[in-house]
């Protein structure tokens, strides 16, 4: 029996893949299985997935007609016989320690959930990057009521990310987690189930994932019910915090959820393939309003805890009911987002080679 089963759900990612099975199977700790399915890439992905598999057991392909990463995690679910689950994205890649610190860490404290740090990588089109460490500075709970009086603090360290966990797989078993067939927010959505019951998570303070930003990679697509699935994200959210009796005292996170999938629909909606035009796009938001729990969602955000100036001027539109300007200000911010990244990486980049030189 394995101690790791690695799951990596595959889709057009030829350019990058080899590099994400490689920091699996170089991993200092080597009793783990990789599990690589391909969501029917029409790419070379699979000719790739099918070479490790010929020149390393731990590996194993499967293939299906594609489904999206959801399913296809499921696939690798079913096949998994480690003691822990570790889902890995195939354009990232992962520091060779991971697995033996973080595996070290959850057997000595018996904890169901390892949650580690990570690096926020971009990555320019000259091949230059810049790396910003997140970490989670939390403490360790031991019970259900622990983590759910804690949850605030835990909410704020990427909650829904699964590429910064490490799961016992009994625990994701016995609770009847599975994959939703949504291909948006089905991460979200399996991790608001492993917290329904969830006690012992241990936090682990070094990053050791690498995820990476590409220029030119963020393209804001038009996606037609996008706005149901991040809704149904919000509404599990609302479910689990009623369930846990924590419905006001963690109010203002529900109320951030269901602005999420405005915030998300704002955006998807100014995407240069949105076929519709703006007087249909404003009657459409005026229709997601009507949904139950968003305009009062809206009106419990509280201005003087945003931080980001042009959310909380959206924010004020959408309050008063200014769709077109709000829509307007969405495609500004997207159109200069970029741009923007660019720059900053270049500027980072600028004060390193100063600071070189000053050190020299």
């Amino acid at each position: 029996m394995v101690d790791v089963s690695i799951i990596m759900p595959i889709y057009n990612v030829e350019k990058y893949l080899e590099k994400a099975i490689k920091s699996v199977l170089n991993q200092t700790y080597k009793n783990i299985e990789l599990i690589l399915i391909n969501d029917g890439s029409p790419d070379n992905s699979d000719k790739i997935c099918r070479f490790y598999e010929k020149i390393d057991k731990r590996v194993s392909v499967i293939n299906q007609k594609n489904a999206g990463a959801g399913y296809a995690r499921n696939a690798g679910l079913d096949k998994a016989c480690g003691e822990y689950i570790y889902f890995a994205d195939p354009d990232d890649y992962l520091e060779l320690n991971l697995i033996e610190e973080n595996l070290n860490l959850a057997q000595s404290s018996g904890a169901d959930l390892v949650v580690f740090g990570f690096y926020e990588e971009f990555l320019n089109n000259n091949g230059d990057f810049t790396n910003t460490v997140k970490s989670p500075v939390l403490k360790e709970t031991t019970s259900a009521t622990q983590f759910r009086n804690g949850f605030r603090e835990f909410y704020r360290f990427t909650p829904y990310a699964l590429w910064n966990k490490l799961y016992r797989r009994d625990y994701v078993k016995n609770s009847a987690n599975r994959f939703s067939n949504q291909k948006i927010g089905e991460d979200a959505l399996f991790n608001q189930a492993v917290y329904r019951n969830l006690g012992k998570v241990v936090f682990n303070e070094k990053a050791y994932y690498h995820y990476v930003y590409r220029e030119g990679s963020a393209v804001n697509h038009y996606t037609k019910n996008r706005f149901e699935q991040e809704y149904k994200v919000a509404q599990q959210f609302d479910a689990l915090m009623d369930m846990w009796g924590k419905e006001s005292e963690y109010i203002d996170l529900i109320s951030r959820e269901y602005w999420n999938s405005i915030y998300l629909e704002l955006k998807n909606l100014t995407s240069i393939e949105c076929p519709l035009n703006q007087n249909e796009k404003v009657e459409h938001l005026k229709e997601v309003m009507k949904k139950p729990g968003l305009k009062q969602a809206v009106e419990n955000l509280r201005m003087e805890n945003e931080q980001n100036k042009f959310v909380e001027a959206l924010i004020r539109l959408v309050k008063k009911e200014k769709y077109s300007r709000a829509l307007r200000l969405m495609k500004f911010r997207v159109t200069v987002g970029e741009k923007n990244r660019s720059m900053v990486l270049f500027l980072k980049k600028l004060f390193h080679k100063k600071e070189s030189k000053e050190l020299n």
